[in-house]
């Protein structure tokens, strides 16, 4: 039977302990690195963001801002609605994660900076921040989403259904907003505690405009629990610790000791994993074998009898819609990006997931060719898949796929992203802002503001 949290002596005084890093990290307790890995994530976040301007979902949420009101505090990605920090922090962090098109970090399960910048960027509008202090705030949220995640968490949190992004992330975007409106250790705990009461998301709503909601509550919420703390709102100190506490009611295997080993040492933001396919990232590993396949081997649709891809069994929870209705399910589903990958469709595009492709007679035939395996002896769970493809000829060819380790060189995945930014930013706002905004984001530790990025990353 698992140690209930408040039984476990590593255990005391945790929440405190996490916020009191969230609340003292500075900028120059930053590696080099890690600053650049930040840069990384902020101009691939802004490129997601203004892809997604037209998506139904951002049209939803504009329309009800608009119906509220608000103070004119903050910009809206792509659509440039000025209004509240928290109806920014919900439309930007939701908008973010609707193309499923952000990064990922395995330590936590989850999509880090769709959880952060969007709750941080509104603040650094209304208050003038630096970008130190827009860089060091997002370490900060990072470090606690991935601690709180699947480090203390662990896998029985989202293998019972619960979504990281929006659970451990709504801590995330406390830890953000909070570092960056100046909390001391006290008010970041307090603050803690507001988040844990709002922290929420289920992975039964994957496929669906909730998933991404999750990220956009999030950040609205964990603005709140910062702001809201500033005013001298109470809540639990010891919140996820305590007896009926986050962690006593959400997870069977709590780990503290893994939550706070090397705290400020050993920095979880190099573990960020960057999407060049705009799908689940459980569906990478995949699309990635079929390229090796069609590179390496030769294979072509024509030769393939049958298909058995092999992945952990946690994918099935996660992305193994088997017959995709429409785009949005098609990111979801592993038949369908492999078969996409089969046949050398462009897996990074928006347009290659609609109700058209997920209905094309090719793609179909492919896909139903397709038969998606449970195997755990895989390693890196949410990385990796092998395919075992059988050739009409009877040859059987086996490709593994993994997606697991980050980019080691910080320029090539500083120009990749770059690249992937322009794709996706040119056709919204065009070259000349794009070309701005990444000018600025290049030296954005040495910028007075950065509120000022987000006026022009507007249509």
């Amino acid at each position: 039977m698992a140690q209930l949290a408040f039984e476990q002596p590593e255990a005391q005084g945790l929440t405190a302990k996490l916020a009191r890093h969230a609340a003292d990290l500075n900028f120059k307790d930053l590696p080099d690195d890690v600053i650049s890995i930040a840069r990384c994530c902020f101009i691939d976040w802004l490129g997601v963001t203004l892809a997604a301007h037209d998506d139904p979902i951002t049209d939803m949420l504009v329309t009800e801002a608009k119906e509220q009101g608000g103070n004119r505090q903050a910009t809206v990605i792509g659509n440039g609605l000025q209004t509240s920090v928290s109806q920014a922090a919900l439309i930007n962090g939701t908008v973010s994660h609707a193309l499923d098109y952000d990064d990922v970090n395995l330590n936590m399960i989850g999509h880090p900076s769709v959880i952060t910048f969007a709750a941080m960027l509104g603040v650094a509008e209304r208050d003038g921040c630096s970008g130190e202090d827009f860089i060091t705030a997002f370490v900060a949220g990072t470090e606690i989403g991935c601690r709180i995640g699947k480090q203390l968490m662990g896998e029985s949190h989202y293998q019972k259904g619960w979504h990281m992004t929006g659970t451990a992330g709504t801590f995330a975007a406390t830890a953000s907003a909070g570092n960056l409106m100046g909390l001391d250790r006290d008010t970041m705990t307090t603050a803690f505690g507001i988040a844990a009461s709002q922290a929420a998301g289920l992975k039964s709503n994957f496929g669906t405009m909730c998933k991404p909601m999750h990220a956009g509550k999030a950040c609205q919420n964990g603005l709140f629990a910062a702001s809201m703390a500033k005013r001298g709102w109470t809540s639990n100190p010891e919140i996820l610790e305590c007896v009926q506490g986050f962690g006593d009611t959400q997870t069977g295997a709590f780990t503290p000791d893994l939550a706070l080993d090397g705290l400020g040492e050993r920095f979880m933001t190099r573990g960020m994993l960057f999407k060049y396919h705009a799908a689940c990232y459980g569906t990478h590993a995949a699309i990635e074998a079929t390229r090796e396949l069609r590179e390496n081997h030769g294979v072509t649709p024509d030769d393939i009898e049958a298909v058995e891809l092999h992945v952990p069994s946690s994918y099935f929870k996660m992305c193994n819609i088997q017959e995709p209705k429409n785009g949005l399910e098609g990111k979801f589903s592993l038949r369908f990006t492999t078969a996409m990958g089969l046949l050398g469709e462009d897996t990074g595009r928006m347009d290659s997931y609609s109700k058209a492709k997920c209905e094309h007679p090719a793609l179909v035939a492919m896909r139903d060719r397709i038969q998606v395996v449970a195997n755990d002896d895989l390693e890196h769970d949410h990385a990796v898949a092998d395919i075992w493809l059988t050739r009409k000829d009877g040859v059987v060819i086996q490709q593994g796929g993994n997606v697991h380790d980050p980019e080691s060189d910080q320029g090539r995945q500083w120009s990749r992203l770059v690249e992937k930014f322009q794709g996706l930013a040119d056709p919204v706002i065009g070259a000349d802002k794009a070309g701005q905004i990444i000018e600025q984001v290049a030296k954005l530790e040495t910028l007075d503001k950065v509120g000022p990025i987000a006026e022009l990353a507007v249509k």
